[in-house]
């Protein structure tokens, strides 16, 4: 199983886990972590707290970091952790990417494959409509 860390800023996070129990109600989602970034927090305090949880939540097949903005205090931190085979990262987290990560997390052992595809869904998940 791959574990799932969403860092975000405030309680995007909060927001995206309750989507989660939304859409899996009734399913074991203890492999899901929050780590909330508030505009008091430090960047030094933020990869502290993010050392300290990643491997308390890594269940052996690596730990995927999700966050919110590209170059953003949670990413920046987040980029900060990622170890090759251990922890992965992908930034811009979206409804499609989530929804993919769960859907595959238990199952999947590929930590790099796995990151490749929960991003290519939220890719997918963007559509443009002019008319």
């Amino acid at each position: 199983m791959i574990s799932l860390l969403i860092i975000t800023h405030e309680t995007l996070g909060a927001a995206y886990v309750q989507l989660a129990n939304h859409f899996f109600s009734g399913q074991d989602l203890s492999h899901i972590s929050i780590l909330n970034v508030s505009h008091a927090d430090d960047h030094e305090s933020i990869i502290h707290r993010a050392q300290e949880l990643l491997p308390e939540i890594d269940h052996g097949n690596g730990v995927l970091i999700l966050t919110d903005i590209f170059g953003a205090t949670p990413c920046n931190a987040a980029m900060k952790m990622i170890v090759p085979q251990k922890s992965a990262m992908i930034s811009g987290l979206n409804a499609p990417m989530l929804i993919k990560a769960l859907s595959y997390s238990r199952q999947e052992t590929d930590l790099a494959k796995f990151t490749e595809t929960v991003k290519q869904a939220g890719l997918n998940g963007i559509m443009a409509f002019t008319e």
